[in-house]
């Protein structure tokens, strides 16, 4: 049960990390450059946020099997970031990704329920 938690929260900070990059790259710049000096606070934010899961990971990693962990945390992550897309982004989600977000959900499930 603690597999899923931990991969829960890793996905859920991932998810997170992309939606601030994700609204960063949508702020006015004159160029790339411009953009980096004016919301550097956010961008730190979203670097710390990666860092933390990658340290958090291989913490985890001392006692969860790689082969169940890895494809549950980022089959979530994937979901959450298509829940993050829609929710908050307002983007169109197709028949396609709805379909491919129920093949992911039922990986998860079963790879969940195999531990």
């Amino acid at each position: 049960m603690m597999i899923l938690v931990h991969a829960f929260l890793l996905a859920s900070l991932l998810a997170f990390s992309h939606g601030i990059l994700k609204w960063l790259s949508g702020q006015n710049h004159s160029d790339y450059f411009d953009l980096l000096l004016q919301n550097w606070l956010y961008l730190l934010i979203s670097l710390s946020i990666y860092g933390f899961i990658f340290f958090y990971y291989v913490f985890v990693l001392r006692n969860s099997p790689i082969s169940i962990l890895y494809p549950i945390y980022t089959g979530l992550s994937v979901l959450f970031v298509l829940i993050i897309g829609k929710v908050i982004f307002n983007e169109v989600t197709s028949i396609y990704q709805i379909f491919g977000a129920t093949l992911i959900l039922a990986g998860i499930i079963v790879m969940g329920g195999s531990k």
